[in-house]
């Protein structure tokens, strides 16, 4: 099962937004989105620079037929400079709400598992433990690192 995070439209600071795509995709996630329909940032530009800090991650954009990303020159510069790794329009997506813990992830999992070519998670801070760590049993969200 593929698995695709939505990540938010607006972010404060691009170099942790790009460092949460570097996480994710070492975390072994097949994709990240952005959806065209929110207030936020050109979701195309975004999607560039992730494909430029990441090597293996397909890019997928949820669109509403008439954005302005519905350009097919900027969807093939989008294509060509990440390598041919932008998802087309015919994979079928499932969402899914952000896993409370393990057991609900792969629940989830389970339940998607032949409706869809992936499921689709909104970015979550309890997310990336859980998808590098799926079988701990453990909770370890209440876990914070101290930098000294």
């Amino acid at each position: 099962m593929k698995i695709g995070v939505l990540f938010p439209p607006r972010f404060e600071d691009p170099g942790e937004f790009l460092a949460d795509a570097r996480a994710i995709e070492a975390a072994g996630v097949d994709s990240v989105w952005l959806d065209d329909s929110a207030d936020g940032f050109d979701p195309l530009l975004v999607l560039a620079a992730i494909a430029a800090v990441t090597s293996q991650l397909r890019l997928g954009l949820i669109r509403e037929t008439h954005s302005s990303s519905g350009d097919p020159r900027r969807s093939a510069t989008l294509d060509q400079l990440s390598r041919n790794r932008l998802i087309p329009g015919s994979e079928r997506w499932r969402r899914v709400d952000v896993p409370a813990d393990r057991e609900a992830w792969a629940k989830t999992l389970e339940s998607a598992d032949g409706a869809a070519d992936g499921v689709l998670v909104p970015m979550d801070s309890r997310l990336l433990d859980i998808l590098r760590h799926p079988h701990d049993v453990i909770d370890r969200s209440d876990l914070i690192l101290a930098q000294g």
